[in-house]
C-alpha cells in the first residue's frame, strides 16, 4: 500500500509496539498489561498523569492506554498537554472508558486529540483490534512524516545550492539518499551531481592556482635571486655586513609600504601583526640578510643560488613534520629531484674538494635552511595584514635590530662614505628583497608552504643567471644538465589543494518566486 507516495505495510502487517498503559487502579492496570503482552507488544505502566508525563518525555513509547478518570492529573489534562508539545503530539492514546457511563467523557477526550477508545469491559478481540488499527495508522503517519522530512530536507538543499557557494557536506541529504523509493533516488543524484560538480571546480582552482603561483614564483624567484650577485657587489665596494643589511632593509621597507598605500591597505598596529612581524624580521631581516652577506663575499653567487634550491626540500620535511601539509609521493618524488641536482652541481663544480671549499659549502646550507623556516612563519600571517604592509614592517623592525646589533658590537650601521655606484646597488639589493618577500607571502597564503618553497628553484636560475651577466662566473656542462632536473621537479609538485573552506556556486539562471501579492515572478540570480 502506498501513502504520499510511500510504500508502507498493509493493516495486518502491525510491528511490536512499546505501550504505556496510565491508571491509577493497579488492577485494572495489570490486567491491561497482561493482556497486551499476550498479543507480543512490550507494556509499561505509569500510575498516574504525571508519571505518565515523565515517562513519555523520553522516546521508545508508541501507543498509550489512557483512563480518564484518575486523582490529580486526569486524562484530559494529560491529553492536553500531549497537545502542547509537538514531539509528543503525535503519539497516538487510547482511552480506557465506561462506554454507558460517559459517552460525553469520550467524545470531549476525542475532541482533545484521542486516537480511539475501548471499553473497560473490553473483549480480548475488540481490543486487538483496535490495538492493531492504531499501530497500522501511525505507521502511515510516521512514514507520512519521514517522507515530508525528508522532501524538505531536499528543499532545504535546493535552496543552499541557489543561495550561492556551498559545499556538497552542506546539503546533508545522505540519509535521503539511503531511501529506496524515488525520492531517495532524486537526492542520491542530487548529491552524485554536486560532488561531480565540487571536483570539477576544485581541479579548475588548482589549475588556475597553478597558473597564478608559477608567475609569481617566477616573479619571487627572480627578484631574490639576484641577492647573491648584488651582495657580492656590495661587498667588493666596501660595504659591511650590517651597513649593507641595515640600508637595504630599510629601501626594502619603504618601496614595500609605497606598494601598500597604493593599494590602499595601510598596515594596522596591533599587537598580534608586530609580534608575526618581529619573528620574521629576526629570522630574515637579521640572521638571513646577515649570513647572506658574510657568504656572499667569500662563495661565488652561483654557488649560493645552487646550495639554495635545496630550501624547497627543507620546507616540505618541516611541513610535513609539523603537519602543516600532507605528504605525497609525487612531492617527494619532484622535490627530491632538486636536491639531488644541488648535489650534482656542487659536485660538478667541485667546491667540495678542500677543506675551506667545503666549510664554505657547509655555511651556505644555512642559507636555506633559514629561509625554510622563514617561509613556515610566513604561513601564520595575519589575513588581515596586507603582503606588502607585512614586509614593510618585517623589514623595519629588522632594520632596528641590526642597528642595536652593529651599535652594541662597535661596527658600522651605515655606509658613511658610500658612492654612487655602492647607492645604487643598495637601493636595488633593498627593493628586490622587500618585493620578493611580500610576493613569498601571498604565495604562501594562496598555494601553501611547500607550493611556495620552490621558489628556491627559480632563485637557483635567477641566481645563475644573475652570476654570469653581473659577475661573468660560469657553470659546467654537467651543472645544466642538474638544472633540467630542478626543473622537472618544479613542475612535479602542485600548490596545496583547497581543503573544507573550498566552496562552489552553481549558476542558476533563471529562478522563479512568488511576490507578497501572490503572482509569479521571475528573478535573475546568475
Amino acid at each position: 500500500m502506498r501513502v504520499a507516495g510511500v510504500e508502507v505495510e498493509c493493516p495486518s502487517q502491525v510491528f511490536r509496539a512499546s505501550v504505556l498503559v496510565v491508571d491509577d487502579d493497579p488492577l485494572s492496570a495489570r490486567k491491561l498489561a497482561m493482556t497486551i503482552a499476550a498479543l507480543g507488544h512490550g507494556v509499561e505502566i505509569a500510575r498516574g498523569g504525571s508519571q505518565a508525563l515523565k515517562r513519555l518525555s523520553d522516546d521508545g513509547i508508541d501507543v498509550v492506554f489512557l483512563d480518564i478518570v484518575m486523582p490529580g492529573m486526569d486524562g484530559f489534562e494529560v491529553l492536553r498537554q500531549l497537545g502542547l508539545q509537538g514531539r509528543l503530539r503525535d503519539i497516538p492514546v487510547i482511552v480506557v472508558s465506561a462506554l454507558e457511563e460517559e459517552a460525553e467523557s469520550v467524545a470531549q477526550a476525542l475532541d482533545l486529540g484521542a486516537e480511539d477508545f475501548l471499553p473497560k469491559g473490553y473483549d480480548l478481540t475488540v481490543l486487538r483490534a483496535r490495538l492493531g488499527s492504531t499501530l497500522t495508522k501511525k505507521r502511515f503517519r510516521d512514514r507520512e512524516l519521514d517522507y515530508l522530512r525528508d522532501v524538505e530536507a531536499l528543499t532545504r538543499a535546493a535552496k543552499v545550492i541557489e543561495a550561492g557557494p556551498f559545499r556538497p557536506a552542506e546539503l546533508e541529504i545522505g540519509h535521503v539518499a539511503a531511501r529506496h523509493d524515488a525520492l531517495g533516488r532524486l537526492a542520491a543524484v542530487l548529491g552524485q551531481l554536486t560532488e561531480v560538480f565540487y571536483a570539477r571546480e576544485q581541479r579548475s582552482d588548482m589549475r588556475a592556482k597553478t597558473l597564478w603561483g608559477v608567475i609569481m614564483l617566477i616573479v619571487a624567484g627572480g627578484l631574490i635571486g639576484g641577492a647573491p650577485a648584488l651582495g657580492r657587489i656590495a661587498a667588493e665596494l666596501g660595504g659591511g655586513a650590517i651597513e649593507v643589511s641595515v640600508a637595504t632593509n630599510l629601501v626594502g621597507a619603504l618601496g614595500c609600504f609605497a606598494v601598500a598605500v597604493w593599494r590602499g591597505r595601510v598596515p594596522k598596529l596591533c599587537a598580534r601583526n608586530l609580534s608575526f612581524c618581529l619573528v620574521a624580521a629576526v629570522v630574515f631581516g637579521c640572521l638571513y640578510r646577515v649570513w647572506l652577506n658574510v657568504v656572499a663575499s667569500q662563495v661565488e653567487a652561483t654557488t649560493i643560488a645552487l646550495v639554495s634550491s635545496s630550501r624547497s626540500f627543507m620546507v616540505f620535511g618541516l611541513a610535513a613534520l609539523l603537519s602543516l601539509e600532507r605528504p605525497s609521493g609525487r612531492r617527494v618524488l619532484g622535490l627530491g629531484l632538486g636536491l639531488a641536482a644541488v648535489g650534482a652541481v656542487l659536485v660538478a663544480q667541485g667546491s667540495m674538494e678542500t677543506e675551506a671549499g667545503f666549510g664554505w659549502t657547509l655555511a651556505t646550507l644555512g642559507l636555506p635552511a633559514i629561509l625554510a623556516v622563514h617561509t613556515l612563519v610566513m604561513a601564520w600571517r595575519p589575513r588581515d595584514l596586507d603582503p606588502y604592509a607585512a614586509a614593510g614592517l618585517m623589514m623595519i623592525l629588522a632594520a632596528g635590530l641590526l642597528v642595536v646589533i652593529g651599535l652594541a658590537s662597535g661596527e658600522p650601521v651605515f655606509p658613511s662614505d658610500a658612492g654612487p655606484q655602492l647607492g645604487m646597488v643598495l637601493i636595488a639589493f633593498g627593493l628586490a628583497i622587500g618585493l620578493a618577500v611580500a610576493v613569498s607571502l601571498e604565495i604562501v597564503a594562496r598555494a601553501g608552504a611547500v607550493f611556495a618553497g620552490q621558489v628556491a628553484y627559480v632563485q637557483t636560475l635567477a641566481g645563475i643567471a644573475w652570476g654570469m651577466i653581473l659577475l661573468g662566473e660560469q657553470l659546467p656542462m654537467l651543472a645544466w644538465g642538474a638544472l633540467g632536473m630542478v626543473i622537472l621537479g618544479f613542475f612535479l609538485v602542485q600548490p596545496r589543494q583547497a581543503g573544507k573552506e573550498f566552496s562552489v556556486t552553481i549558476p542558476i539562471a533563471h529562478r522563479m518566486d512568488a511576490d507578497p501579492a501572490g503572482e509569479v515572478t521571475g528573478r535573475r540570480t546568475a
